[in-house]
């Protein structure tokens, strides 16, 4: 069910507002303090193209393939270095270690595709217990793939996901709900009458790109920032950054009244997001460039490659 700005029946009253935004803002400073360089190493634009995929198939809400990315990524992070250490605290020798550690990533990969079906059903009943993935549902879906697992299979997959990543299920918290929240908060106090259900679609198709491309983007940014300093920054301290889902929410925000308003438009979002959130007027406008640059680049990319593709085509025909 899409959000509907327009109604209050069910929002927070306007003086719970400033309490909301500083519940949100305390639990972004907790994120990026417990930032590393290992988060999302997992989250590669592969994974993330098919957790999108299967979860589009599915008709699940959109912010279910999300929380469903940041499950994955934790569960497999946590999971594949218990089996590391493991292995490396056994008592056999170098090469037998190699060769069992080659045996569990075989298992890994095999398994891949089950542990995403695991990460998207209890996402899934993060958002709605009642619309969620049953056993059954998940079990056809890896059939239809090519995988032969039982319901008890299934079961037991979902299980040790849960208990990998210690029951720790605060993922129905995801960059969506900063912008879901700071679009409200706009909505509610700008006096500029603008299509507010125009900036949520595009938001969503632009938080879709940073899940694809959130190293790329982020990495533009600090170039665009930095200069060529921003080319070797460590990855913890691009990890922080990648964090800060305040800063992500105002900057998808920004780069979606560009694409339904224009930029002039979006300099005056700016404004208000900033006296809204606190966020740094530049801070914002440099994600807004990164998301834009890298997006535009990325179609460009398409286009050639579309246009090689016809050329090859036609040679063909003439051929």
């Amino acid at each position: 069910m899409e959000p509907d700005f327009h109604n209050n029946m069910a929002s927070l009253s306007d003086d719970m507002h400033l309490d909301w935004l500083k519940i949100l803002a305390s639990e972004n400073i907790k994120r990026i303090d417990e930032a590393v360089h290992t988060d999302r190493i997992f989250n590669t634009t592969n994974v993330i193209e098919y957790i999108f995929t299967i979860c589009v198939r599915l008709r699940l809400p959109q912010e279910v393939k999300y929380s469903a990315a940041l499950i994955f990524d934790k569960f497999m992070l946590e999971h594949t270095q218990q089996l590391y250490e493991f292995i490396y605290e056994s008592e056999r020798s170098v090469s037998e270690k190699h060769r069992e550690w080659n045996r569990v990533e075989a298992t890994l990969s095999r398994q891949l595709t089950l542990r995403i079906l695991s990460a998207i059903q209890i996402a899934s009943k993060l958002h709605s217990y009642h619309d969620s993935l049953s056993r059954k549902t998940v079990k056809l879906c890896l059939q239809t793939l090519g995988f032969a697992y039982t319901e008890e299979s299934v079961m037991r997959s979902e299980i040790r996901v849960l208990t990998t990543i210690n029951w720790q299920i605060s993922y129905h918290c995801t960059p969506l709900i900063y912008v879901e929240s700071l679009l409200k908060l706009l909505e509610v106090h700008w006096t500029t009458k603008f299509d507010v259900q125009a900036y949520w679609q595009y938001a969503l198709l632009i938080m879709d790109c940073v899940f694809l491309y959130w190293d790329e983007i982020y990495k533009r940014m600090l170039i665009n920032v930095l200069g060529e300093v921003g080319q070797n920054v460590q990855r913890e301290r691009l990890c922080r950054v990648q964090a800060d889902w305040l800063l992500l929410g105002n900057g998808i925000i920004a780069t979606a009244a560009n694409c339904v308003d224009g930029m002039e438009a979006a300099e005056k979002v700016i404004v208000e997001l900033q006296a809204i959130s606190g966020t740094p007027l530049a801070d914002i406008t440099d994600v807004c460039v990164a998301i834009t640059e890298s997006i535009t680049e990325k179609q460009k990319s398409l286009n050639i490659h579309d246009s090689d593709n016809d050329e090859i085509h036609t040679a063909w025909l003439n051929s």
